[in-house]
């Protein structure tokens, strides 16, 4: 009978008789009770560092400080996995340290994998030695990968599905060694070519096994030198009170990681005031942990603690913070990465007038398409909104529904039910009403509208966030604010105050929600470096938390904002969201002409999200339901994006065929304008119309009928009229001219 090797490895892991660690030199077989997957769709991952563990009767305390602190941090936060990194046991008893420290995870039955430090090689122990001597103990899962490379310790660890069948995550630790043979270099080595070649020969053996990209962690003890250049980026998330202790030279590892897309984030440790994270715009996180041993190497000045990492299952996303002695949670902050390293659109707005008729298969056939391109956020609202007339309409029956209102459609239930069936999280609108464009209203009106947007919020999260959990995601801020009505001390003061009425709300009631809100900018009232400074005073006085959200808005299908300017405008407000440290930057692409309320061409959409992708950590869109859904517009739209959003080039399209029997007659006070359609259709987007060379008519509806009718109602004069065809791309047929 054939053997099938899997499953035996499988049923083995299962039962917990030992780990198998597959890779290109044959499997690693690990003699330990461990399970290294996922569960409930988490999978949880303390970081202690730098416990500098040393002999002697004199440091007896705070040794066993620090073993009281990893219990401690260990009881509470239950993990699946523990990773030390690096600068462990320092001293000679070298032996009776590695009993000491591991003790607190082998109690726990926590399997735990440890890297070297630069101060691991001074005790009485080889790192040799050290590896056999773990080898030993139950629930150490660390091992050698390759005895050919640099180092010792390399190795790679996948963490599986819930059903333990699948490759989900790989975390790989590496050995960065000690101290630089050539100090021209620098005082501090490097993680070796030998070892950054086995990490990409490993990503790509576990991209072949999994059939996809794997997400993936890395863990070492020397910073790299982009932990210094990341900060002319971005800032910091957290604490940086020392210089970062790196080589000078780079060795390409960093490069490595982000030519492969799989290691979402670095994880170290050696400098002892630093706790940092840079999210370096979605593409990449670099981290240091929170040093955790109670001997001092130097004056230190952080609380001893931890650093806490949580993976979701199905997600290239995890999130982070620090844990201590005493209790304190900081710098909590979910790391996303973009989906490509292409642009795409991941979140999308959607307006209730839309939806107000949808019942769940017209829900589910929308989002479903959604998720077809990336699409996994949406933006839903406002709850309550009130015209210039006054008149209130809620989504959900509440506090602000009509009394008429009882058999009317939960719309806000109806959202969320669907987007948590097809894994889409929610932002949900608060309140709006339409004297805000008008700008005559008072700071005591603005400040009443926000509590009243209090009230609503309590409302939906008693009736919607226990039934929906992590689907009902964050919060939006619907009040838009431009370039223009913000320029004052005055109105900037008000405008802060405003926010933080509802924010501060917000934090309380729900800290783990995030809130995103979207202003926009005109470029004729204003200046690039005028919107910077406006921003630049407001934002540090909001107070928002790690990974709220600043969705700026590029104004190409209002107008405001031309596609070439873009570059200018976001590198200003990236400038401006810099100040605030933790706060995400996302940039809401418009897909739409307001001239004619159409859909962009392609071929401009795309050309927007390129222009702002380098300055963003994720692009939204206002809005692919409205303007790019089959079910709503040209499915053609739908299909060429589609198209793009898998290869990252869109397809170039074959110029449209020419309309025909173009006829123009005057009637009335208007000029009547006939044509028939190309017989070949497809990928035709719809016709522009021009009159003595000005485009006056964009038609998309019906463009599939073989008569397709234009009516200028404006003309009373003789004109040139012109009409061309153009497919959904936006390359345009030549145009049939026909004089009145």
């Amino acid at each position: 009978m054939k053997r099938n090797k899997f499953l035996e490895i499988l049923f083995m892991v299962i039962c917990g008789f030992y780990i198998t660690i597959p890779n290109l030199y044959g499997s690693v077989k690990i003699s330990t009770q461990v399970n290294l997957r996922f569960q409930n769709g988490k999978f949880k991952i303390i970081q202690f560092t730098d416990l500098h563990w040393i002999n002697g009767k004199s440091y007896k305390q705070n040794n066993d400080s620090t073993v009281m602190l990893m219990r401690r941090v260990i009881e509470k936060e239950h993990p699946d996995m523990v990773v030390i990194t690096g600068d462990i046991v320092v001293s000679s008893g070298a032996a009776e340290g590695w009993d000491e420290i591991t003790k607190p995870m082998i109690d726990a039955r926590v399997p735990f994998a440890i890297t070297f430090g630069n101060h691991d090689p001074e005790s009485d122990m080889t790192k040799k030695q050290v590896l056999s001597k773990l080898k030993s103990m139950p629930y150490n899962i660390t091992y050698n990968a390759d005895n050919k490379i640099s180092g010792m310790g390399n190795g790679a660890f996948p963490v599986m599905s819930s059903d333990g069948r699948k490759y989900k995550w790989i975390l790989y630790l590496f050995d960065s060694h000690d101290y630089s043979k050539n100090q021209m270099f620098g005082y501090y080595d490097w993680i070796k070519n030998d070892q950054i070649q086995w990490y990409r020969k490993m990503s790509d053996f576990y991209t072949s096994k999994a059939g996809r990209l794997l997400p993936s962690l890395a863990f070492f003890h020397i910073p790299l030198p982009e932990y210094s250049q990341a900060l002319q980026i971005t800032p910091a998330i957290g604490n940086k009170k020392e210089n970062v202790c790196c080589p000078n030279l780079n060795s390409g590892l960093f490069s490595s990681f982000v030519e492969k897309r799989d290691v979402l984030g670095a994880f170290v440790g050696h400098d002892h005031n630093n706790d940092y994270l840079v999210d370096l715009n979605g593409e990449i996180s670099l981290a240091y942990g929170r040093k955790t041993g109670y001997n001092a190497a130097y004056k230190e000045v952080l609380e001893r603690g931890a650093r806490v990492i949580t993976l979701y299952e199905n997600e290239k996303s995890y999130n982070t913070y620090i844990t201590t002695w005493s209790g304190k949670k900081e710098n909590n902050y979910t790391f996303e990465q973009k989906a490509h390293s292409y642009p795409t659109v991941e979140g999308t707005f959607i307006q209730d007038w839309l939806v107000e008729n949808w019942d769940d298969n017209r829900w589910q056939k929308e989002l479903k398409t959604l998720k077809e391109v990336g699409i996994n956020y949406l933006i839903f609202g406002p709850s309550v909104y009130v015209d210039k007339n006054g008149k209130e309409r809620s989504l959900y029956p509440g506090l602000y529904s009509r009394e008429n209102e009882g058999d009317s459609k939960d719309l806000i239930d109806m959202c969320l039910r669907n987007a948590e069936k097809v894994g889409i999280k929610v932002f949900i609108g608060l309140n709006m009403n339409d004297k805000w464009w008008s700008a005559t209203f008072s700071e005591d009106w603005l400040d009443r509208q926000m509590e009243m947007g209090n009230k609503i919020a309590d409302e939906l999260i008693s009736r919607y966030k226990g039934k929906y959990g992590d689907t009902m995601y964050g919060w939006y801020w619907t009040w838009e604010v431009d370039n223009v009505h913000a320029v004052s001390a005055e109105s900037q003061a008000a405008l802060v105050k405003a926010i933080n009425i509802n924010l501060d709300h917000l934090n309380k009631e729900t800290p783990d929600m995030p809130f995103m809100m979207s202003p926009f900018a005109n470029s004729k009232l204003g200046s690039a470096e005028d919107n910077c400074k406006m921003w630049s005073l407001i934002l540090p006085k909001v107070h928002f938390r790690n990974g709220d959200i600043f969705a700026f808005q590029d104004g190409v299908g209002a107008g405001g904002l031309k596609v070439d300017q873009l570059p200018e405008w976001f590198e200003k407000i990236r400038q401006a969201v810099n100040t605030k440290p933790g706060l995400k930057f996302w940039a809401n692409i418009e897909s739409f002409d307001s001239r004619f309320w159409t859909s962009a061409p392609l071929s401009r959409y795309i050309h927007q999200l390129d222009k702002v992708n380098s300055y963003a950590n994720k692009i939204i869109t206002f809005a692919y339901p409205h303007y790019y859904s089959p079910y709503q517009v040209n499915k053609q739209y739908h299909d060429i994006y589609a198209r793009y959003c898998s290869s990252g080039i869109l397809p170039k399209l074959p110029t449209p065929a020419l309309i025909s029997d173009l006829t123009v007659k005057l009637e009335g006070k208007g000029v009547i304008l006939k044509w028939k359609s190309p017989k070949d259709k497809k990928y035709l987007g719809g016709y522009y119309v021009y009159r003595d060379g000005l485009l006056i008519g964009n038609i998309q509806k019906d463009v599939d009928n073989q008569d397709i009718k234009f009516v200028d109602k404006v003309n009373s004069k003789k004109s040139l009229y012109e009409v061309s065809s153009y497919n959904v791309v936006g390359n345009e047929s030549k145009r049939i001219k026909i004089q009145q």
